[in-house]
């Protein structure tokens, strides 16, 4: 049977969405793209070189949604447009698969995830490692209890990380490295452990930039689990650790130049149940849409926003500081 088409539309037609998104679009085969929306025509005209067909471009998000005839859309804006957008979409009826962080807010957070589940539509948020078989399978044994009671999280990202263009400007971004790269490995933590965070005590350096670049926390988690993740803007290049400790065992991630170099169980190299296939937020999206099963609420999205308002928060108070429950 022929899978059913999905009518999109794209908010922000940047280097993201172009270079992520559309190409996972374009493997799905059935995807029709009914409106893209940027404030500028430069980055339109490129997305629709890459999609090979002339699509109908809007300056404001509210055009194309007056315009009908769409499932659902993608969201790939600075950080602090993010609940406008996504608000409106939900109120009209619309699937979303939103750019991480969802917000640069907890409230802000926690209230379209209620909206979503109020409308009965999809919020997804693009965290790519989540769907990871690597990431899904660590998750499942931790659920399972071979790691015991997750004791620890130790954690690094490094990058070359510029702040370049809107990223830069604090109003637009939200914050520097940490919001941006630093949240796939804050949701990747929290999304596999399931731990959530009580209490952070942290530390920033800008570099002489107007959001961070540099950042250090440390982490008491609400089952008394401890943790340290440093986020490293300022390094010559991408590489990623991530290490879990359990009562009974342990496992630790290599990522290097945004790919997966070893993942080591107890000791050994993780062998994955071939069962598990490897998926994308865009794959996954278009499937629930299709289909209605599997679905997952972004909840664990909340938890990254909580920590991640917690963390800002210390870091101007200089002290330790609750994390919102």
């Amino acid at each position: 049977m022929a899978k059913k088409k999905v009518r999109l539309g794209l908010i922000g037609c940047g280097g993201n969405m172009r270079n992520a998104h559309v190409p996972r679009l374009l493997d799905d085969g059935r995807v029709e793209l009914v409106g893209l929306v940027d404030t500028a025509e430069e980055p339109a005209q490129l997305l629709m070189e890459k999609w090979g067909n002339e699509v109908p471009l809007y300056t404001d998000y509210k055009e194309m949604l007056k315009a009908g005839a769409i499932d659902g859309v993608l969201i790939s804006s600075p950080h602090s447009l993010h609940y406008e957008q996504t608000r409106a979409c939900l109120n009209a009826g619309l699937h979303a698969l939103v750019e991480k962080p969802l917000t640069t807010t907890s409230r802000h957070a926690k209230a379209l995830i209620e909206l979503a589940r109020k409308k009965k539509r999809l919020l997804v948020v693009s965290y790519q490692r989540n769907f990871y078989p690597q990431h899904t399978y660590v998750r499942e044994l931790i659920q399972k209890g071979a790691l015991g009671e997750i004791k620890g999280v130790v954690a690094y990202v490094t990058q070359r990380w510029g702040g370049g263009g809107w990223r830069g400007v604090p109003e637009l971004s939200g914050g520097g490295f940490f919001m941006d790269t630093g949240s796939h490995l804050v949701a990747s933590a929290l999304w596999m452990t399931g731990l959530q965070p009580a209490q952070v005590h942290a530390f920033m350096d800008q570099r002489g930039k107007e959001v961070d670049i540099d950042a250090a926390l440390n982490i008491r988690f609400s089952n008394g689990a401890l943790g340290s993740l440093h986020f490293t803007g300022s390094a010559d290049r991408h590489d990623e650790r991530l290490a879990i400790q359990g009562e009974k065992g342990c496992v630790v991630f290599h990522l290097h130049q945004w790919a997966i170099c070893d993942v080591q169980f107890n000791g050994e190299s993780l062998e994955v149940p071939a069962r598990i296939k490897e998926g994308s937020p865009d794959a996954s999206f278009l499937r629930w849409v299709r289909g209605g099963k599997g679905y997952e609420e972004a909840d664990f999205a909340l938890q990254v926003s909580r920590l991640t308002e917690a963390t800002y928060k210390s870091v101007t108070q200089k002290k330790t500081v609750r994390v919102a429950r």
